[in-house]
């Protein structure tokens, strides 16, 4: 069969995006304006009429080497890299948040604090969560309430599977995102029980959260709480976003004042954890995952062997 022009180019545009970018199916789907089949289509043909060849790089560093190798570039934190091939991206959530899970079974405790994020790869996580039998757990979320309809945060099914799972209390902070000023904020704050919730996130002693480039935050996305200046100011500054945080490359906040109306819990708060857990099972994030890293936010990394080997990349190229 004859392939036109302009589907050779898209082809060809598809396949750089997902084998070079590392983008995944459907968001190319949404950026071509076509579904996922085609775009399964269109790289299973880019690979019969040889426009792709895949090649196995026997330098790619098997998981556990890649975890070893990372941790003496990293040496205050533990790496589990979870083995994955890189074309299912919901089998490398699986995978990653798998692991992580059982992680958390294995430390969890009575009476202990644990502050949770949102986002797909921590949804992952609080769904392959095992029953313990503990006491006295309270579960608290990190961040006010916000969604997007592109990058669901999921905050409320993560609070309760956490619940339900380690049979604990929930303490959710009955609070948007952002206000609208940081005076009214610290008003609200000064309430008596919203005291009391921010006080129990500074205090939790394990955390649960993962970082995200610009393109996939769950806030940026949304349009209900940032301006178009800030969002252009965002845009222009931001490396990314941790805990609804848009950071610079120093960890900085890179607009101020959008900070202090923003409820979260402080970035600095985070160096004070018994376990700061982060999980990423996506390629686009390794410069956040690295800043996390670098900037003493995190102590237990959760990440796909593709990640790794991009975040080991770059590190030895620095």
């Amino acid at each position: 069969m004859t392939i036109t022009n302009n589907r050779r180019e898209q082809m060809l545009r598809v396949a750089r995006l997902y084998y070079i970018d590392g983008i995944e199916q459907n968001q190319i789907a949404k950026k071509e304006m076509v579904s996922r089949a085609t775009v399964s289509r269109l790289l299973a043909t880019a690979r019969d009429r040889g426009f792709v060849t895949i090649k196995v790089n026997d330098d790619l560093r098997d998981a556990q080497v890649l975890g070893d190798q990372l941790e003496k570039i990293y040496p205050k934190v533990t790496f589990t890299v979870a083995s994955t091939s890189q074309d299912d991206t919901r089998v490398k959530q699986n995978k990653v948040a798998s692991l992580a899970a059982k992680y958390l079974d294995t430390i969890v405790k009575s009476g202990d604090i644990i502050g949770v994020g949102s986002g797909e790869e921590v949804f992952q996580v609080s769904q392959l969560l095992e029953t313990k039998s503990v006491q006295d757990v309270t579960v608290t979320a990190l961040t006010g309430i916000f969604d997007s309809e592109n990058y669901p945060t999921h905050q409320n099914d993560i609070m309760s599977l956490f619940v339900k799972k380690y049979h604990a209390t929930e303490r959710t902070r009955p609070l948007p995102i952002i206000f609208n000023d940081s005076t009214t904020k610290k008003m609200v704050e000064k309430e008596k029980h919203i005291k009391y919730l921010e006080k129990l996130s500074r205090l939790s002693n394990i955390v649960l959260f993962t970082v995200n480039d610009l393109e996939h935050s769950s806030l940026l996305d949304n349009q209900n709480y940032l301006s178009d200046r800030e969002k252009a100011d965002i845009i222009s500054t931001a490396s990314g976003e941790i805990l609804a945080h848009f950071i610079d490359l120093d960890g900085k906040p890179v607009n101020q004042n959008l900070d202090l109306r923003t409820v979260s819990l402080p970035l600095n708060n985070l160096h004070f954890k018994d376990s700061g857990i982060i999980v990423v099972s996506d390629m686009s994030k390794y410069k956040m995952l690295h800043l996390a890293i670098t900037k003493g936010f995190v102590s237990d990394v959760f990440v796909d062997q593709q990640t790794a080997q991009r975040l080991f990349d770059y590190d030895t190229n620095q």
